[in-house]
């Protein structure tokens, strides 16, 4: 501010109060100004100047600015990033359903339903050739053909822990020879 527009505490341009306010740390702009002053929240002198006492109470009114308060250019660019990311997460959208339209992914709970369906093939194929051949199994190890509703009773429970550990939501790690990889 020069001297030739601040006389005696006193504003002669708008410019220059908006200025002296937002080096204050208040929240202003021309505009919001200019609309206050229609609203009659400040005074103005028979000559057309606006009092420093003046713009000191109407600066009560007014918000301050936070020290977090990013600079318009910051401000457009973290908006033009998220609008970026945005835009990067509806393509990806679009993308799968693509994908999911070309039948390249079938829904979950259908993976679900055929896993559980799987299961339970397994499990009845197991326990059936367990019935038919126990008595097979039993002559092979040379066993006693007595003993045959333990050995079925122990292969079922064998049956039933694996099937258990199948079913489960376990991470497993698997290794592979490279001698399978090709």
């Amino acid at each position: 501010m020069s001297d030739s527009e601040k006389t005696d505490d006193v504003f002669k341009s708008q410019r220059e109060i908006v200025r002296y306010l937002d080096a204050l740390g208040f929240k202003i702009s021309k505009s919001k100004f200019s609309r206050d002053k229609q609203r009659g929240l400040i005074k103005i002198n028979d000559d057309g100047t606006i009092s420093k006492g003046q713009i000191i109470e109407y600066s009560a009114t007014l918000d301050r600015k936070g020290d977090d308060e990013l600079p318009p250019a910051e401000l457009q660019a973290r908006k033009t990033e998220r609008e970026v990311a945005l835009l990067d997460r509806k393509l990806a959208r679009a993308d799968f359903e693509m994908d999911r339209d070309m039948k390249k992914y079938i829904p979950r709970k259908d993976f679900e339903a055929e896993l559980a369906a799987r299961a339970i093939v397994l499990d009845s194929g197991f326990r059936h050739f367990f019935s038919l051949k126990v008595r097979e199994i039993i002559a092979l190890v040379g066993g006693k053909v007595e003993k045959t509703a333990d050995l079925l009773q122990t292969l079922n429970e064998g049956l039933d822990e694996q099937l258990n550990q199948y079913a489960s939501t376990d991470v497993f790690q698997v290794l592979f020879d490279e001698e399978y990889n090709d």
